[in-house]
């Protein structure tokens, strides 16, 4: 495969990205529960940041998925 070092490469990133996802998602929660007194504004952004995180895991999937695709064409 032509590009597979580049490839691997945004796929790493993407890896990071997840994690760095991962601290974000963790911090803005703890932020939300400790400055929101509203339970219904504290459940909607819960929810909201939840499917920001999954949507960022499916990326990771993506990239994990292309990572093996160019492993076998190696």
């Amino acid at each position: 495969m032509k590009n597979a070092r580049e490839i691997e490469e945004k796929c790493i990133m993407i890896y990071q990205l997840e994690n760095d996802g991962d601290v974000i998602l963790r911090a803005a929660l703890v932020r939300l529960f400790k400055e929101s007194s509203d339970p219904i504004e504290v459940i909607k952004w819960k929810e909201i940041l939840e499917l920001l995180e999954k949507a960022v895991d499916r990326c990771e999937d993506v990239a994990n998925i292309i990572q093996g695709v160019v492993i076998e064409a190696s």
